[in-house]
């Protein structure tokens, strides 16, 4: 029994993550966002890298983000998110510990000329976009009578039978629908 437990227990560092050598995962994360032209169409796009800060406190670049996982995906994720969040479009981000709490450390490197390696494309912030009311209602209106024109078109050119007939008339329902509450919202517009 007590060689039983002996086995376990040498298995157990197996099993234990790296919780137990704290000095070789990174202490903090942070993005630097530039912008480059593409490979294929030449646009240009957000690239962002990865500097990591060690305990030591050296600070290693050109990393990979994974670096951070730890052992669930859900703090991974929120890890992630607060550093692009604190990384502006173009320019140095914040220090992200591995609670995904922003963190003092050292400021940004300069290492101008030098190529990022493994560079991440990361889209541009999205802007706030409010939906135009008045476009929305061109929208259905063209949609409506394009459904109600070629639905009258597939009734007549059918005389009325087979599965086109059927097609053409809730085209004509549907495209009608749509013109009824482009009239009801048009005084809600103005």
């Amino acid at each position: 029994m007590a060689d039983r437990a002996r086995r376990v227990s040498s298995c157990d560092h197996r099993r234990v993550p790296s919780d137990a050598h704290l000095d070789d995962r990174p202490l903090a994360v942070r993005a630097v966002a530039s912008v480059r032209p593409s490979r294929w169409r030449g646009r240009q796009v957000r690239v962002c890298r990865y500097d990591v800060l060690h305990h030591d406190g050296h600070v290693e670049t050109d990393v990979r983000i994974t670096v951070m996982y730890r052992r669930s995906p859900a703090d991974f994720e929120t890890v992630s998110r607060t550093v692009h969040h604190s990384c502006p479009e173009v320019g140095t981000g914040a220090w992200v510990d591995a609670a995904g709490r922003v963190v003092d450390g050292p400021g940004p490197l300069d290492l101008r000329g030098r190529p990022v390696r493994n560079g991440r494309r990361v889209p541009w912030p999205q802007r706030e976009r409010r939906p135009d009311p008045r476009r929305a209602l061109l929208w259905r209106t063209g949609l409506g009578a394009v459904a109600v024109v070629t639905g009258i078109l597939l009734l007549v050119g059918t005389e009325g039978d087979g599965p086109l007939a059927a097609l053409g008339a809730l085209l004509t329902v549907c495209g009608s629908a749509a013109l009824a509450t482009v009239l009801r919202d048009v005084a809600r517009v103005r």
